[in-house]
């Protein structure tokens, strides 16, 4: 592969990225909880992490049938953690595997989102946290890893995009809106160290579109800290892009599940949570696209009826229809502004992926009808 004499930039892309899907509970599975999973016993290999959370290995004709059906953007969320070496070097079949998956994608025309994932997060094999105190320790930590992925990747073209993580957190767990003060100025500290790393290590990597995530990927509302609920939007309000040599390549990335859990229980899609969903777009227009920066929803869903809460058997033809009814107007509301958005899981599922089957096939459509309908 050679250098790429022109990327396109970060508006550009982000409007070519249009829909797209999580290649979720796949190279993203760890020993979440430490209490049982892979870590646990002999069976450490590749194969075994790929498939712990109960999907099967991804193939390249998984990829072929989501371009084919018009999805442009695959996101393929990685834990790293679990496969370093003892001196913080990526295992080498592991990183054979994340590329080779990578190159399912791209093979296939559409771009591809690759980032680290579940090393941020609440669980207590998180180390990527937004924390002041302890901030040489983890950004050494962070610097070391983004160099080797870099550099691995550093000859590729301009559809792959790096995101610096998932949801980084505080030391308290808190989401939405952290607890701890510094917190936001930890994470602005760590997204200026994943440019500044990137671009260092030269090739393609020097002008790659890069997406950076609010503190807990958060688009603002309710936060619950000792027992005290509240609304904020500290996580938008803070946000800031890094500095960058190389003009107009950031992204800025949010994961938006509003209403929380409004489909739990079979409940409907109310006129009071379509107001929620309209009104986090406003949101998005003052934090975001008003300042000229460009974003992509890394993640959103129906996450009791499509996603990672469904329980199979249990999710009726109605409410499959309110999931798609939530899937277009996502969509419309992204779509009108140039906002790319990725689902979160859900549309093809276990099984369903070797079959090459939706599991969700309303709200597939739902999600490709109204991208047509409202694309510019």
């Amino acid at each position: 592969m050679a250098q790429q004499t022109s990327f396109e930039n970060a508006h550009q892309a982000v409007r070519n990225m249009c829909i797209g899907w999580n290649l979720g509970n796949t190279l993203e599975s760890c020993n979440f909880k430490q209490d049982s999973l892979i870590e646990k016993t002999t069976d450490c290999s590749v194969k075994a992490y790929e498939t712990a959370w109960g999907q099967p290995q991804a193939t390249r004709e998984l990829m072929h049938k989501m371009a084919a059906e018009g999805f442009k953007t695959i996101r393929v969320p990685v834990t790293w953690y679990p496969h370093l070496d003892k001196d913080g070097l990526i295992i080498p079949e592991w990183m054979n595997r994340v590329e080779e998956v990578v190159n399912y994608v791209l093979d296939e025309g559409m771009y591809c989102v690759l980032n680290v994932h579940h090393d941020a997060g609440d669980a207590k094999s998180c180390w990527l946290r937004a924390d002041m105190e302890r901030f040489d320790e983890i950004n050494s930590r962070f610097v070391s890893l983004w160099q080797q992925i870099a550099t691995r990747f550093n000859k590729y073209g301009e559809r792959l995009i790096f995101e610096g993580w998932g949801e980084i957190i505080d030391k308290y767990d808190a989401w939405n809106c952290p607890k701890d003060s510094t917190a936001i100025e930890a994470a602005n500290r760590l997204a200026q160290s994943f440019v500044n790393t990137v671009r260092a290590t030269g090739g393609n990597n020097v002008q790659r579109n890069l997406m950076i995530c609010t503190y807990s990927a958060s688009v603002g509302g309710w936060y619950a800290h000792d027992g005290k609920y509240g609304q904020s939007d500290k996580a938008l309000s803070e946000f800031k892009l890094p500095e960058d040599h190389s003009e107009d390549h950031l992204i800025a990335s949010v994961h938006s599940y509003i209403p929380w859990n409004w489909d739990q229980n079979h409940s409907k899609l109310s006129e009071a949570h379509i107001a929620e969903i309209r009104q986090s777009f406003e949101k998005f227009d003052k934090y975001f696209l008003s300042r000229g920066i460009p974003l992509v929803i890394g993640e959103y869903a129906a996450l009791f009826v499509d996603g990672t809460y469904a329980q199979e058997g249990k999710i009726t033809a109605e409410d499959q229809e309110e999931g798609a009814k939530y899937a277009r107007l996502m969509v419309e509301e992204a779509t009108k502004r140039d906002i790319s958005l990725l689902y979160f899981m859900g549309l093809i599922d276990k099984e369903d992926r070797v079959k090459l089957q939706w599991t969700r096939p309303k709200t597939v459509q739902a999600i490709i009808d109204t991208y047509q309908k409202y694309k510019k």
